[in-house]
């Protein structure tokens, strides 16, 4: 059975009524729990038992009740029941036009409401003091015309119960309280927030402090006229379930730094970045700290959940920090499909998936879609892979410019280091290319062109062990513009030019890229697409690489300084060059097979000895377009250099001549002169004995008029043949696209012999 006793209150008789209050809730306390107290639309609920004493002050004007002192003619009714009164808590519940607010009698005294319609504004003071706790601030209900202010300088908790507010002039919810705030969906709830449009207003959730957005439930929000959700210090997600339906700026900007933990957050429908943060000016930038004390870093931190950002903006960017983006674990998946902000053509503005000073994947799974104009997967000054799996799709077109080209990149970085993970990136737009490291100034002068003041780093693996990325690049857009103001016609110019200018060198040699004019660049209004294409001198230690490139002009792998190949198994099917460099170019490990069908294998503008240097490690590449497309182009067969105890393959056209000598070399080595291989065959190489030096297997006949073979084991002077056999080695220690290494195989059927030199 319920007990109440009800006292309604008025301005002619509140002393009289005060005083009859005042002894019948004595009288009443043995049977109710609680006293509500309402002034307005806001309702304290004080437990019978702790009101004690009430006292009445200047005159009879004042009631004071649990430290709280309402003037009497504020009060619009006493009840006194047997509700349940939770602690530290305050219930507001809107409906539709109006909305009410209940607050629990023992933070009576440090809360401080007011109801306007349905905008209710709290001013919490001084609660440090209930009872070492913080207040929780509970929404429910719905509103058209609602919102909530809250100020105050103390720790709270916003939970949202079940929740839909709109508010047409102003944030739903507006938190100017700077200390932590944490805004829980509560378990099974759902919870919209929506604003107006043309305010000036940050965010239609917005909060002046640190917010740790976090619950069990379902948080919507749309931020009408600017972002979506707004904070001024860090933000942090954990369990919620969080959709930013649109945003007339960001989906969600924060200072400092963000943490996702775990959940699932959606975003789409925003006119400008899906996630930023920034640093805080008025602070110190501190970098990443202990467990995130005290950090101004403008760092993005994914640990754990589910994040898929959509944006379709000129050169927004799904994943936007000022510092790091860092991924440790979870899920992201980015939609990229704005184009190109050209206000200013010096500095043009790209989509991007991520777009941060400095970008580590350590773990999680990552997959970007972009098909904004020439737009980025992931773009940032540092680009650091340890782990985890990375797919980037770039369906993304060129677009030509007045003085440049624009062009769509999976990765930009100045710096890169590809160290471990899964890595899958897929370029199909005119121009599109796998992989753009460093910078530089590039220089052209009449039809060559060469590269100064290089910066930059591009690595794969690891030097001190070997381990690295599993790396698949396929590129299949065609060349951006018109290739017509360069020739393939070694004029006695060009030759001239070519040998006033010079080569480049290995790691630090200028240069380009021109299999007709060594250490030069042809002079070429268009951009081709490219696997990998580096300034700076590319060095590759380990792991697993694949690259496949099918238009014309679409190499593989191309520095402007320098390769350098110690270890790993590499792949590269291309229509162009599969490796090619304004400097050396060199295999001192792991295995590495080069198939051109367009072009050379491995080409070195280098044009000095060394330009192509094999130590110990295994390279085979071949060409099947025929002269002049060789296996092994640097100009001058001679510039080849032996310095270790490696294998070297070489089948293709003649282009530098189909024989040679190489100064120096460390084993015997052979140009075996015009050889014809077929298709799907197992070659091998033996000594006099019949020791099996090395098996290879050709996917295509070769006519080859220029064959080099050099091979562990080979000796000056000792005579080798090839022999061929449809049966495939089983005991290789070494099995790469058609590369068998320590492998017993015998041949059958002779192929070519000859005396190593």
């Amino acid at each position: 059975m319920t007990n109440r006793l009800y006292i309604f209150m008025n301005t002619t008789m509140k002393r009289l009524y005060a005083i009859m209050a005042a002894m019948l809730l004595t009288a009443a306390t043995t049977l109710a729990q609680t006293l509500n107290l309402t002034t307005g639309n806001v309702t304290y609920q004080f437990p019978a038992a702790e009101t004690g004493d009430m006292t009445y002050s200047n005159g009879g004007q004042t009631l004071t009740v649990m430290g709280r002192a309402f003037a009497m003619s504020d009060i619009t009714s006493m009840v006194v029941d047997n509700t349940a009164v939770s602690n530290n808590t305050v219930d507001v519940s809107y409906s539709g036009t109006s909305a009410t607010v209940t607050v629990s009698g023992n933070v009576a005294r440090y809360v401080s409401a007011t109801v306007s319609g349905a905008h209710v504004t709290i001013t919490p003071t001084n609660t440090a003091d209930v009872d070492g706790d913080e207040i929780t601030y509970q929404l429910s209900g719905t509103s058209t015309n609602g919102s909530l202010t809250l100020g105050g300088s103390y720790k709270c908790t916003v939970a949202l119960a079940g929740v839909t507010l709109t508010n047409p002039s102003g944030a739903a919810i507006n938190i100017t309280n700077k200390k932590r705030i944490q805004v829980s969906a509560k378990n099974g709830t759902v919870n919209t927030l929506t604003d107006g449009t043309d305010g000036s207003w940050k965010g239609c959730l917005y909060s002046k402090g640190q917010l740790q957005l976090q619950g069990k439930g379902t948080l919507n929000v749309a931020g009408n006229t600017s972002h979506a959700i707004k904070c001024g210090d860090y933000i942090t997600i954990k369990n919620l379930t969080l959709n930013v339906t649109g945003a007339a700026g960001d989906g969600i900007s924060c200072n400092k730094y963000f943490v996702m933990n775990s959940g699932a957050v959606t975003i789409s429908g925003v006119s400008d970045d899906g996630l930023q943060c920034e640093f805080e000016d008025d602070d110190a930038i501190t970098g990443q700290t202990t467990d995130h004390e005290d950090e101004n870093s403008g760092n993005i931190y994914i640990e754990g959940g589910s994040l898929n950002i959509t944006t379709t903006a000129d050169a927004a960017k799904c994943i936007k920090a000022d510092s790091c983006c860092i991924v440790n674990d979870g899920t992201v998946t980015l939609n990229v499909s704005g184009g190109i902000n050209l206000t200013d053509t010096t500095d043009p503005g790209y989509c991007a998936g991520i777009s941060a000073g400095k970008f580590v994947q350590n773990g999680g799974t990552i997959t970007v879609n972009v098909s904004g104009t020439a737009g980025r997967g992931i773009k940032a000054t540092d680009l650091i892979t340890n782990g985890g799996t990375l797919t980037v799709t770039n369906s993304a077109a060129g677009q030509q410019g007045t003085s440049d080209n624009y062009t769509a990149k999976c990765l930009k970085g100045e710096n890169i280091a590809l160290n471990g993970g899964t890595i899958t990136l897929k370029a199909t737009g005119t121009g599109g290319k796998g992989i753009l490291a460093g910078s530089g100034t590039k220089t052209t002068s009449g039809m060559t062109s060469r590269w100064t003041n290089v910066t930059g780093s591009f690595t794969i693996g690891s030097e001190t062990d070997g381990t690295g990325p599993t790396l698949t690049i396929t590129t299949t857009g065609s060349r951006l513009g018109s290739s017509s103001s360069f020739s393939r016609t070694m004029t006695a110019e060009n030759i001239a030019t070519s040998d006033a200018r010079g080569g480049g060198g290995f790691p630090g040699g200028g240069g380009g890229n021109n299999p007709w004019t060594p250490g030069g660049e042809a002079s070429d209004n268009s951009s081709s697409a490219k696997g990998i294409k580096s300034i700076p001198a590319v060095y590759i230690y380990g792991g697993t690489t694949e690259i496949y490139t099918s238009t014309d002009g679409a190499e593989g792998l191309e520095s402007k300084t320098g390769i350098y190949i110690g270890g790993g198994q590499h792949y590269l099917k291309c229509y162009d060059d599969c490796i090619n460099s304004a400097g050396q170019i060199v295999f001192d490990g792991g295995a590495t097979v080069c198939y051109s069908f367009g072009n050379d294998a491995v080409d070195s503008n280098a044009g000095t000895a060394g330009a192509i240097t094999i130590g110990n490690g295994a390279i085979m590449a071949y060409s099947t377009k025929g002269s002049p497309e060789e296996a092994f182009d640097c100009d001058n067969n001679s510039y080849i250099r032996i310095t270790g105890t490696g294998v070297g393959i070489g089948i293709g056209g003649a282009q530098s001549g189909s024989s040679g000598t190489i100064s120096g070399a460390a084993q015997g080595y052979a140009f075996p002169g015009r050889v014809s291989f077929k298709a799907n065959v197992y070659n091998t190489l033996a000594d006099a004995s019949g020791n099996n030096l090395v098996t290879f297997q050709l996917p295509a006949a070769v006519s080859s008029q220029c064959t080099f073979i050099t091979a562990t084991g080979m000796k000056s002077g000792s005579k080798y043949t090839v022999k061929s056999s449809t049966t495939a080695p089983t005991d290789a220690t070494t099995s790469w696209h058609g590369l068998y290494l320590g492998s017993s195989h015998a041949g059958t059927t002779s192929v070519s012999s000859f005396t190593a030199k």
